[in-house]
């Protein structure tokens, strides 16, 4: 491969990457639709649904491509497919694909039969509401299991790629949980801070 084009399909992967930040944007979302004194009701949380549910189908596609770019990279490279950090990367992306899979197939359909129950201007029921929000709370976990997956997916392709020490990944990782952590406990107005 031609390095014009190593530096293209390198620049596609990282971009599929960085849009795969989904998981944190859909953290802030719910985090600030919690802070709203309005209870559940069609018009507010069907505005956020919308923003939710079609959320996986991008994000398979962007897998899709940092599969593909990821694959020509390696092979381009040489490098060794025994690498621990190459090995660590592929099975956080199934890991991945698997949250993303069951948050869109078996959790958001969930949600959606109890949102559609409802018309504009309607509030969820009082019998519905503990099972909506039991729905969601599991889906605001696994947007930060996903989001801990995503940046720990970073971190395993840059040690790929410049081989820094192990200790180092630790260090890096152990950020990342708390970043993940803390974009599910709290709305994150600042960003990092």
């Amino acid at each position: 491969m031609s390095p014009e084009l190593r530096i293209v399909v390198l620049m596609l992967h990282l971009i599929a990457m960085m849009f795969m930040a989904a998981p944190l944007y859909a953290l802030i979302a719910v985090n600030e639709r919690a802070r709203f004194t309005v209870p559940p009701g069609y018009n507010t949380d069907r505005y956020m649904e919308n923003l939710i549910k079609f959320q996986p189908v991008r994000c398979y596609t962007y897998l899709a491509v940092i599969l593909v770019t990821g694959i020509m990279l390696i092979w381009s490279r040489g490098w060794a497919w025994a690498d621990w950090a190459l090995i660590i990367k592929i099975v956080v992306f199934v890991a991945l694909a698997t949250l993303l899979s069951y948050v869109h197939f078996g959790i958001q359909p969930n949600v959606e039969r109890i949102i559609n129950k409802y018309k504009a201007g309607e509030e969820v029921a009082a019998g519905d509401k503990p099972e909506l929000v039991r729905w969601r709370s599991r889906r605001k976990r696994l947007a930060a299991t996903c989001l801990f997956l995503i940046l720990s997916s970073v971190v395993m392709g840059v040690r790929v790629t410049m081989g820094y020490a192990p200790w180092l990944v630790v260090v890096f990782l152990v950020a990342a949980a708390i970043f993940a952590w803390r974009a599910y406990k709290t709305p994150m107005r600042m960003g990092w801070v």
